[in-house]
C-alpha cells in the first residue's frame, strides 16, 4: 500500500495537473466578437428592428399588405447591392433605404447622391420602387409616430461617444523667430539657435573660405579623412592625393544614388573588400550627412569641382581631334560628364529665368533657408483645405472634354465611382430567361441623346444656291449633319466623323465637296480645272454606288463624277474632264506612287475623303496609312492645302486616329455613340450551357433556328451571319 503524499493531497484540490483547454478560450473569443458585432450593429436602425416595430404598431390585417411592401424593399436592395451578397448585406441595405426614404415622397437629388455614395452606381427603378414601398408603409402611421423608431435608437445609444469625438484639436500655428534661443531638454544652459547663418558659422566654418574646393572637401573632410585612413592601412604607406581623390569621387557617386542601404552595402563590400568593413559602416551611418553637405554647397562650387575633375580625367586620356572615329571612355568618365552637363544646363536655365524676370543675375541662386521655410508654411496652409485621402493623379489628358465628342462610356469611366473601383452594371429594363439549354439576356435599346440648347436644325432653304441645288428634294439636314454643318461647310479643317451606320455620313461628305466647289466659284462660274476631289471607298461595289449617288447630286452643278478602279480604267482626257474621282485604296495608292505621269493629277487634289477609316486595323490598313502619309508629305513639301475627311463607324481609339489624320480634336473631331442611331438597336445574348462540344453545336443550331423562326413569324426581316 502506497503511503499518502502531501503533494498529491494538495493537487487534488487544485488544477495544477489539469491540461489547458484552449477550445474554451477560442469559443469565448468568438462569443465576445459576436457580442461586439451585435453592439455595433445595434447602434443604427436594423431590418429586424423595423420588422419588430411594424409588428408591434400594426394589426395583423394590415401586416399582410405591409409584408408585400417589405418584400419590395428587400428586392430593391438586392438589385442595388447585387445578387452575390448575402442576406445580412441585403437586409442592411434595405434598412438604409428605409431610413433614407421614410420622410421623402420621391427620390430626389439628395437621396440619389446618398445611395450612390453608399453603393455606387445603381438602377434608378430599384430606388423608386423602394421609395414607393416605404411611403406606403409610412402612410399607415401618424406624423408623431414616423420617427419613433429613429428616436428610440438614438435614446438607447445617445450617451455613447465615438472614440475621438471628445478630443479637442486646434489648427492654430505658432511662428518661431529664427533669432530666438531654444533650450535643449529643458536646460537653459544649453541652447540652440534657429539662425541658419549662425549655425553655419559654428559648425561649418570651412565653407566660409573663398577658395574653391574639390568634391571631396565639401563635407568637412570627413570622407577624405576616412578614405585616407583606409588607403594607408591597406597599402601600408602614405597614399597619393590623386588616388584618394578618385576613390572619394567613386564613393560619393555611390552614396548619392537611389539604391537602398542593403544594395549599397554589397557594392561597397565588392569595392573595398574585407578590410573596408569599418569604413563601410561609417559611410552608411553618415550617408545623408555627406550627400546633404555637398548639395547645400553653392552651385558654382559644384560646377567648378566637376569641371576640374572632367579636365583632369580628360587630360590624362588626351586624344587628337582629327581622324578619331572611335572614342573609348570608362564608366566613371561618362557619369562625370553627364553630371557636368546637367549642372551646366541647370545654371543656364536659372540665369535665363532670372533675366526674363528683370532681375540682375550676378551668379546662381544660393540656398535660402528663409525662403524654403516660407514655402513650406504656405504648403502646409494649403494642405489644410485638401481632403486627407485624396490622391494626386496625372489625368490632364482624360480631363479634357472635347466639344463634339458624345461618348457615354468615356463619361462613365471618368466618374468617381468607377475610379474608386465600382463595377459597371447592365442598363435598366433587361430581361433574363434561364432554362436547362441556354440563358437569354435581352438588353433594350438606349434612349436617344437629349437635344442641347445650341443644337439647331439646318434647313435647305437657308443654304446658298449651290447647297440648294445639291440637296434638292430634301427639307432639312438630320441631327448629326446639323451638328457637323458649320465645320464641314464653312471651314477648311481636317475632320474625322465617327457615327453609327445609317447616320448620314455620306451627306457630310457632300457638305465638304460643296465647300470645295464654293471655293472655286467666281463670278457665277465654277473653275473646274483648278481642283480634283478624290473619294476612297473600301470596295468596288461601294465605289460604283457612291459614283451614282454623287453624280445625281452634282449633276445640276455640272460636276463630272467618274469611277477609277481596277475594272473601270480612265484615259488621261477623261481624267482631265473629271472633277471627282471615286476609287479604291489600292488603285489610288498606285496612282500616287508613280514618280511621273500622274503627278499632275495628285498635285491638284484639294479634298481627300476616306470612307471606312476603321479598316486601318484590318489587312488593308497599311494601304490607307501609305495614302495618308503620302498626302501629308505632299502638303508639307509643296505647302499646298489638301483637306482630309475621315468617315468611320464608332472607333474605340478615335483620338489616335484623329492625331494620325492631323485633325484638331477641338474643332474637327466628331464622335457619336449609339444614342444617335436613327433606328434604335436592341441586343439579345444567348449562352448555351452544354459542356460537350458536339451537344453544344446542336443546341446552338436549335436555339438559333427558334430565334429566327420567331422573328420571321413576327413579320421582321432577318439576316444571319454564321461563322465557322
Amino acid at each position: 500500500m502506497a503511503l499518502p503524499r502531501l503533494t498529491g493531497a494538495l493537487r487534488s484540490f487544485s488544477n495544477v495537473t489539469k491540461q489547458d483547454n484552449y477550445n474554451e478560450e477560442v469559443a469565448d473569443l468568438k462569443v465576445k466578437r459576436s457580442k461586439l458585432h451585435e453592439q455595433i450593429v445595434d447602434l443604427d436602425v436594423t431590418w429586424k428592428k423595423i420588422v419588430k416595430f411594424l409588428n408591434e404598431k400594426l394589426e395583423k390585417s394590415e401586416m399582410q399588405s405591409v409584408n408585400e411592401d417589405l418584400k419590395d424593399i428587400l428586392q430593391a436592395a438586392k438589385q442595388i447591392v447585387g445578387i452575390d451578397n448575402g442576406k445580412e448585406a441585403i437586409e442592411s441595405a434595405a434598412a438604409f433605404l428605409f431610413k433614407t426614404f421614410h420622410l421623402k415622397d420621391s427620390v430626389g437629388h439628395k437621396e440619389t447622391k446618398a445611395v450612390k455614395q453608399m453603393f455606387g452606381p445603381f438602377p434608378s427603378s430599384s430606388a423608386t420602387a423602394a421609395c414607393n414601398a416605404t411611403n406606403r408603409i409610412i402612410s399607415r402611421f401618424r406624423q408623431d409616430n414616423l420617427t419613433a423608431l429613429i428616436q428610440m435608437t438614438e435614446e438607447e445609444y445617445g450617451d455613447r461617444v465615438l472614440f475621438g469625438k471628445n478630443l479637442a484639436f486646434s489648427f492654430d500655428m505658432h511662428d518661431l523667430d529664427h533669432f530666438d534661443e531654444l533650450p535643449i531638454n529643458g536646460e537653459p544652459q544649453k541652447t540652440i539657435s534657429l539662425d541658419y547663418k549662425k549655425f553655419l558659422n559654428e559648425h561649418f566654418q570651412e565653407q566660409s573660405t573663398p577658395e574653391l574646393k574639390p568634391v571631396e572637401k565639401t563635407n568637412d573632410s570627413f570622407l577624405w579623412c576616412e578614405v585616407e585612413k583606409y588607403l594607408n592601412a591597406t597599402l601600408n604607406e602614405m597614399a597619393e592625393a590623386t588616388r584618394i581623390e578618385d576613390l572619394c569621387c567613386t564613393l560619393y557617386d555611390m552614396l548619392a544614388s537611389v539604391k537602398s542601404g542593403d544594395e549599397l552595402q554589397n557594392e561597397l563590400f565588392e569595392l573595398l573588400g574585407p578590410d573596408g568593413l569599418e569604413l563601410i559602416e561609417k559611410l552608411l551611418q553618415n550617408r545623408i550627412t555627406i550627400v546633404d553637405r555637398f548639395l547645400n554647397s553653392s552651385n558654382d562650387h559644384k560646377l567648378q569641382a566637376l569641371q576640374d575633375n572632367c579636365k583632369k580625367i580628360l587630360g590624362e586620356n588626351a586624344k587628337p581631334n582629327y581622324g578619331c572615329q572611335v572614342t573609348i571612355q570608362s564608366e566613371q568618365e561618362k557619369q562625370l560628364m553627364k553630371q557636368y552637363r546637367r549642372e551646366e544646363k541647370r545654371i543656364a536655365r536659372r540665369e535665363k529665368k532670372a533675366g526674363e524676370d528683370g532681375e540682375i543675375a550676378e551668379g546662381v541662386m544660393c540656398f535660402d533657408p528663409k525662403e524654403l521655410r516660407i514655402q513650406r508654411e504656405q504648403a502646409l496652409m494649403n494642405a489644410r483645405s485638401v481632403p486627407i485621402l485624396s490622391r494626386q493623379r496625372d489625368m490632364d489628358v482624360e480631363k479634357i472634354r472635347y466639344p463634339h465628342v458624345y461618348d457615354s462610356q468615356a463619361e462613365a469611366m471618368r466618374t468617381s465611382a468607377f475610379i474608386a473601383g465600382a463595377k459597371m452594371i447592365l442598363p435598366e429594363g433587361i430581361q433574363r430567361e434561364n432554362n436547362k439549354m441556354y440563358e437569354e439576356v435581352k438588353i433594350p435599346y438606349s434612349e436617344p441623346m437629349p437635344v442641347g440648347f445650341e443644337e439647331k436644325p439646318v434647313y435647305i432653304q437657308d443654304l446658298d444656291e449651290i447647297g440648294q441645288l445639291a440637296f434638292k428634294g430634301m427639307r432639312r439636314l438630320n441631327r448629326i449633319q446639323s451638328i457637323v454643318f458649320e465645320t464641314a461647310y464653312n471651314t477648311n479643317e481636317n475632320m474625322l466623323i465617327c457615327a453609327p451606320t445609317g447616320a448620314g455620313k455620306t451627306n457630310i461628305a457632300m457638305l465638304t465637296v460643296l465647300h470645295e466647289i464654293r471655293q472655286h466659284f467666281q463670278q457665277g462660274v465654277i473653275k473646274k480645272n483648278e481642283f480634283k476631289i478624290v473619294y476612297v471607298a473600301p470596295m468596288k461595289a461601294l465605289a460604283a454606288e457612291m459614283t451614282n449617288y454623287f453624280s445625281k447630286r452634282l449633276e445640276p452643278l455640272g460636276i463630272v463624277v467618274k469611277e477609277l478602279t481596277g475594272d473601270m480604267q480612265l484615259s488621261k482626257n477623261e481624267i482631265l474632264r473629271t472633277q471627282m474621282l471615286v476609287t479604291t485604296p489600292e488603285k489610288w495608292d498606285v496612282v500616287t506612287r508613280k514618280s511621273v505621269g500622274d503627278v499632275a493629277l495628285s498635285q491638284i487634289v484639294k479634298l481627300l475623303i476616306l470612307d471606312e477609316v476603321h479598316l486601318l486595323h484590318e489587312d488593308r490598313g497599311p494601304v490607307l496609312e501609305s495614302i495618308v502619309a503620302r498626302t501629308l508629305r505632299q502638303v508639307e513639301s509643296t505647302q499646298s492645302m489638301i483637306r482630309i475627311l475621315g468617315l468611320s463607324a464608332t472607333l474605340p481609339n478615335y483620338l489616335d486616329v484623329a492625331t494620325f489624320l492631323h485633325v484638331n480634336p477641338c474643332i474637327g473631331l466628331f464622335y457619336f455613340d449609339g444614342r444617335f442611331r436613327p433606328v434604335p438597336l436592341g441586343q439579345t445574348f444567348l449562352g448555351v450551357k452544354s459542356a460537350n462540344k458536339v451537344q453544344q453545336l446542336n443546341n446552338m443550331d436549335e436555339v438559333c433556328y427558334e430565334s429566327v423562326l420567331k422573328q420571321v413569324k413576327a413579320g421582321h426581316q432577318v439576316r444571319l451571319f454564321y461563322c465557322f
